[in-house]
């Protein structure tokens, strides 16, 4: 490398990028409750308000200062997602790559009507020659195929692979291809489709972090019997739903192909059959759209910092946050909250986890707990807090995913769920490397640096 060059590339981009970032969209300075007058009745569908209590807490005399706690949380959490909480559904966490898909394979192969299908990256590997395989087979049997991929994670495969889908029948849209000769509008590169999600008939969900990559072939649990390379296995975290849930899922789908297509959108009992109650899991779908101004997720993140009392973990693959996100975790540690982070130790962006540990320091000094993961590469997206309300999506906690991309994720309450999730917290905790204070102070001056200069690029990352 022409290491003079390489200097003078990287000051011009400084230079031009960073001052240009104070003149773009920024998230919320703080956290504020609404005010009381402006919060609507609670709302669970499937459920009486006298029910509600017994199946969040799986008790029929949970303390009145906690439903008092969680009633406030409630209604705040309604106000931010416009969305009622859905009862009446069955969740299945699904672990890695092998297990998710053998299981979204399983029911896309039983589709009688459609599939609809949405993922940030699709690759003509292995894996996705698998789901290729299904959906031309099931399109031969009449059953309609939808594809939302974004155009930048599409790169992974070959127009001959999707031409191979299209001659077939199947219809696939491409969010937001790159072309500058028709978009001068550089920072519109960062505007991508993150969403992972699958429905089935309109009767079964999918939604987590995985794409549709050969990345995810093996699992991130050992095999004494093979050795891989950290970056060989991913670790993540997708989830299966049955139930009325499934009905708001269908809904983000239509309503964006629509938009994509200028169409009406999909409607009937075909795509909205009668959902039956699958479970006891009580349900938010919560969206991010890179158009809007809501910031659903983030605000859901803060206000669950806000209400938390004992514990937040957080299983995280890219970590950038904004300053009062990190305020909010800061704040919340200091009022006695057990707040874990876990987080790559290897990546596949190197700007991205030197960002992250730019942070890492003012984290620790106020008690946040950090681990991090070196034999696999780090990618769930996941958070419990309290035993109570948890979190599964597409969703990173950088800017991208707050401001830039189309993301979705569940909001699952109940203690039932929550202990499922504290023991998957757990788990990986124990395959992780807890970062100390007193050690991180002594890392090399050149990894300061590093992370100084990656931190300058948050908004973007």
């Amino acid at each position: 490398m022409n290491r003079p060059f390489s200097y003078v590339r990287w000051m011009l981009i400084i230079i031009t990028v960073i001052p240009f970032t104070a003149c773009m969209r920024s998230l919320p300075d703080s956290f504020r409750l609404p005010a009381p007058d402006a919060l609507a009745p609670i709302r669970v569908q499937g459920l009486d308000t006298a029910e509600v209590w017994p199946a969040m807490f799986a008790r029929a005399d949970a303390p009145p200062e906690e439903i008092e706690r969680v009633a406030q949380w409630l209604h705040v959490e309604q106000h931010i997602a416009g969305r009622p909480l859905v009862a009446g559904n069955e969740v299945q966490v699904l672990i890695d790559g092998p297990m998710t898909f053998d299981v979204m394979f399983s029911a896309m192969r039983s589709a009688e009507h459609h599939i609809h299908l949405e993922t940030f990256i699709l690759s003509d590997d292995e894996i996705g020659q698998q789901l290729a395989d299904i959906l031309l087979e099931r399109r031969r049997a009449g059953v309609e195929v939808r594809v939302i991929v974004d155009a930048f994670g599409a790169l992974d495969a070959t127009e001959g692979f999707l031409n191979n889908l299209r001659a077939a029948g199947i219809e696939i849209h491409k969010y937001h291809p790159i072309n500058p000769t028709e978009d001068l509008r550089f920072w519109r590169i960062n505007t991508r489709h993150h969403r992972k999600m699958l429905i089935v008939d309109g009767r079964t969900g999918f939604l987590g972090g995985l794409n549709i990559s050969g990345v995810y072939a093996d699992s991130s649990f050992h095999d004494p019997d093979r050795k891989k390379a950290p970056d060989e296995a991913w670790r993540d975290t997708h989830v299966r739903v049955e139930g009325p849930i499934v009905a708001d899922l269908q809904e983000l789908f239509v309503a964006l192909w629509a938009q994509l297509h200028a169409s009406p959108q999909l409607s009937g009992p075909e795509y909205f059959p009668v959902l039956p109650m699958a479970g006891g899991d009580m349900i938010r779908a919560v969206n991010n759209m890179a158009a809007d101004q809501a910031h659903e997720i983030y605000r859901l993140y803060l206000a669950g910092f806000y209400f938390a009392k004992r514990t937040i973990w957080i299983t995280q693959g890219y970590f950038s946050p904004d300053r009062t996100f990190l305020e909010a975790l800061k704040a919340a540690s200091q009022r006695g909250v057990d707040v874990r982070l876990l987080l790559p130790g290897v990546t596949d962006s190197w700007i991205t986890i030197s960002s992250s540990r730019a942070h890492y320091e003012e984290l620790l000094r106020e008690g946040v707990r950090i681990f991090e993961r070196h034999d696999v590469l780090q990618h769930a997206k996941t958070v419990v807090i309290d035993s109570l309300w948890s979190m599964v999506g597409s969703a990173n906690l950088d800017h991208r995913s707050f401001l830039h991309a189309n993301e979705a994720n569940l909001v699952i309450w109940g203690r039932e769920f929550g202990h499922k999730m504290d023991v998957l917290f757990l788990n990986d905790q124990a395959q992780n490397i807890e970062i100390k204070l007193s050690e991180w102070r002594e890392r090399p001056l050149y990894r300061h640096l590093l992370e100084t200069f990656a931190s300058l690029f948050d908004y973007w990352l």
